[in-house]
This record gives C-alpha cells, structure tokens and sequence, in this order.
C-alpha cells in the first residue's frame, strides 16, 4: 500500500537515477548544503472517506532544486522541464503512481517543482468475532 515516506522514497529514487551526480536532501537543508542539490518536501497531505472502507488520499510535494550554475533562472527553467518527464510516474515497489497537477517557479534562485499523487486505499476491517452459538434450556412445567 502507498504512503507518504514510499512515495517520497520512490521520487528520491527517480531524482537518483536521473541525476547520480546530485545531492538529495529529505528530512531538511543544513547550512552549508553543496549545490546543485535537490530537497524533498512533503507539503501537505489530506484523506477522504469514500464508499465502505475506499478513502481517496491526496499527497502534495515541492521538489526545490539549488543550482549552482551562474545563470541560475536558466538552469533551473531547464531543470523544470525535465523534472516533466522524469517525475510523471513515480515507481514505488512493483507499482507506478503518476504524479498531477504538475507546476514550478523559480523564486529567490531555487526551482520549485510542485507535484501531488491521488490515489485510492481499502483500508482492512477489523474480523468481528463469531457469535458463539447460544444454549436455551426449556422447562417444561408438570401441566398443571
């Protein structure tokens, strides 16, 4: 079943296969982090209660890249499109997620690659235990 740290674990990889030479941050950025470097970020995530036990979850990242190069809004503009095609689907054990509501900007120097997965889980039903069966004991009166 998918989760927040699979997914985030499934596009680290995806960033790691694509761009070896590349730091991957996940937890947080320290000072003196060494550019270029990519950070993972869960922003936000939701859960819908659907039908039965379905619930629809929402998980939203931002993938910031640092460049390190010395025009660095055109460095990270192509970064962008590639992040298009190499984050689409996201591979997470032997299945594959596909990310939407794909959007970036770059501010302050650092592209911000913004992506969220949709998806749907059936969650498991407590087994209710079985009614044991019942013993009735009948009196019968002596008929008077």
């Amino acid at each position: 079943m998918a989760d927040i740290n699979y997914l985030r674990i499934g596009i680290n990889q995806a960033l790691d296969k694509e761009f070896p030479n590349i730091n991957i941050y996940g937890e947080e950025i320290k000072q003196g982090f060494e550019e270029p470097c990519f950070f993972i970020k869960v922003l936000s995530s939701a859960q819908d209660k659907q039908l039965n036990r379905r619930y629809k979850k929402n998980i939203y990242f931002d993938i910031h890249y640092f460049s390190n190069k010395e025009d660095t809004n055109s460095d990270c503009l192509d970064m962008a499109d590639r992040l298009y095609e190499v984050l689409e689907y996201v591979s997470m054990g032997n299945s594959l997620y596909r990310s939407t509501g794909m959007t970036h900007e770059v501010v302050d120097g650092a592209l911000h690659f913004m992506m969220q997965f949709n998806y749907h889980v059936l969650k498991e039903i407590e087994k209710a235990s079985k009614m044991e069966k019942l013993k009735q004991e009948v009196h019968l009166g002596n008929g008077r």
